[in-house]
């Protein structure tokens, strides 16, 4: 195991769970509206660590709608996006010509069945996806199609119920609530959190040979109204307008209820945590 790298626990290891794979079905509009941008300074900081410059080229895996693909793809002079979902790749790619990116090549597949040529990347990317994912499959051939000296970044973002405030835990009390009234709980396989414990992202990058270069956390003050905490719910693979149907007004009243209860504004306030995990792949290897 290389310094830097996090143990995994003793007992018997659990295979990273599969996901469907239709889970963010017409989520793309409400997905690229609602989910917040990773800040600037995290942007930055990334860029100048790698020494990125306008050259080389980036990968990015489970792309989405671009949030990662467009902040970084001023810096790169190619940039390759892949995601699974054929809509999320549509909604990007006609997103990239609104708005002249044109040195973005996009991907409808799988992360762990596309193929790529070895050595040939200088940065891969999964922006709040990695987990989603065969992440030792995915990670060993990141490895191999990353440069010797190239980086991979995995990026996060809270959602608005993470934390300890009156309205977070009301409203993520009022999700998982929903969940079940949906029959929507399996959506998220029961082995994840386990596997997440057992086999930390960090320790599954190490396991693929890279180094652990650390973790770098920026955050931003955000104050969420009663549109954006519905457009957030609708934009996860949970609890998207697909699953609540005609429960969605339903939802909507419950949720603008819940939040004015705590807080009568309307107005969440949230100090949000961005973050990415750096790791590279050794200069000799």
């Amino acid at each position: 195991m290389r310094i830097g790298a996090v143990a995994p626990c003793e007992s018997a290891l659990v295979d990273d769970p599969r996901f469907r794979s239709d889970l963010y079905r017409g989520t793309a509009a409400d997905y690229d509206r609602f989910r917040l941008a990773y800040p600037a300074t995290l942007v930055h900081d990334l860029v100048k660590r790698i020494d990125a410059v306008g050259g080389g080229r980036l990968l990015d895996l489970a792309c989405g709608t671009g949030q990662v693909a467009f902040a970084l793809q001023p810096y790169f002079r190619e940039v390759v996006a892949v995601d699974q979902e054929a809509e999320t790749v549509s909604f990007a790619r006609a997103k990239g010509q609104r708005s002249n990116a044109r040195n973005v090549q996009w991907i409808t597949a799988r992360a762990e069945a596309v193929g790529f040529r070895l050595a040939t990347f200088d940065l891969v990317t999964i922006g709040n996806a990695f987990h989603r994912l065969q992440r030792r499959q995915v990670a060993v051939s990141c490895f191999q199609w990353l440069r010797p000296g190239g980086h991979i970044a995995l990026l996060w973002g809270e959602t608005p119920w993470e934390g300890p405030e009156a309205w977070q835990l009301a409203v993520g009390a009022l999700v998982r609530s929903w969940m079940e009234r949906m029959d929507a709980t399996a959506r998220v396989p029961e082995s994840l959190q386990r596997a997440i414990e057992e086999q930390p992202n960090e320790f599954v990058l190490a396991e693929a040979g890279f180094e652990i270069v650390g973790k770098f956390e920026f955050v931003v003050s955000h104050r969420w109204t009663l549109l954006d905490l519905a457009g957030f719910v609708y934009s996860t693979s949970v609890l998207p307008r697909a699953v609540l149907g005609r429960q969605t007004s339903r939802f909507e009243a419950e949720l603008r209820e819940t939040v004015l209860a705590v807080a009568p504004d309307g107005r969440c306030h949230q100090d949000v945590s961005f973050a990415y995990h750096l790791a590279r792949r050794p200069v000799g290897d």
